[in-house]
């Protein structure tokens, strides 16, 4: 009775240890709900062509050369900085806006290891993450240290893969993952509007130390079209993307005086 009883438990602890997390599914609803491309899913399905992060590396450097390759012969004329950027920001963002908006919005957070991200059409388009039971925490400051020790592993692994490929220099990928990690925070400040924006600046400042990226972005404050006072992303580097044939300088580019800038913001419909 003892052998069968056994059995029995083990099974049901190997059947429980397969099924969904309630707790990361609820963070990846509140996730989608604030980002609609920001789709994340369950399991171990797989994913043939995905970017994938391992345990400290990624896996599978053939679908970082793949959306490379996407990148240069799409816009060949926008020159290899655009590339290596543009390159760099899509393999990030969705790893970072997941993290930031559960570390803000809930008291778990996910671990990134086993992460799969499929690209469509050179996009990373929605992921997938292997059943577990995410980090806890109840303070805010204790899931920020959390979340950025998940994101620097990750970071630092797709850094390492994506340097070889492309004309990826430290200092800009640093900037541009501070402006990714600061537009995620924006968009929980959004849906938070009881945080004042001198907090925001304090817990942005917060983030990058933990990332080892201070100083690669900030906050400028300005008047939006009503009146009202906002926050914009102070970027430190420029994404290149107007030298593609179709493009032209991003609203908050660096390159743009602050007034320029804060024109197209008040300018912008949405």
């Amino acid at each position: 009775m003892r052998a069968e009883a056994s059995a029995h438990d083990s099974a049901s602890m190997q059947a429980w240890a397969y099924e969904p997390d309630a707790d990361l599914a609820r963070v990846l609803k509140l996730a989608a709900r604030l980002a609609p491309a920001l789709r994340g899913e369950q399991g171990d399905a797989p994913l043939p062509g995905a970017l994938r992060h391992g345990d400290g590396a990624v896996c599978g450097t053939s679908a970082l050369q793949a959306l490379c390759r996407h990148w240069a012969d799409a816009y060949p004329e926008a020159g290899a900085h655009y590339v290596a950027l543009r390159c760099w920001g899509l393999a990030i963002w969705q790893p970072i806006y997941l993290c930031v908006i559960a570390a803000h919005l809930d008291t778990n957070v996910p671990r990134l290891a086993g992460l799969a991200q499929p690209v469509v059409d050179g996009f990373p388009s929605g992921f997938q993450l292997p059943m577990h039971t995410p980090l806890k925490a109840a303070a805010l400051p204790s899931r920020i240290r959390l979340a950025a020790d998940e994101l620097r592993i990750l970071c630092d692994s797709t850094r390492r893969a994506l340097m070889p490929m492309v004309a990826l220099h430290a200092r800009a990928a640093d900037r541009l993952q501070a402006e990714c990690v600061l537009g995620a925070l924006l968009l929980v400040h959004r849906s938070m509007p009881g945080l004042g924006d001198a907090e925001v600046r304090a817990i942005g400042e917060d983030w990058l130390l933990q990332l080892g990226i201070a100083g690669g972005c900030g906050f400028f404050a300005y008047r939006a079209r009503d009146g009202t006072p906002a926050l914009a992303l102070d970027r430190k580097v420029c994404c290149h993307y107007f030298r593609r044939h179709d493009g032209e300088k991003c609203s908050t580019c660096p390159k743009l005086p602050l007034d320029k800038r804060i024109a197209r913001l008040q300018a912008d419909p949405s």
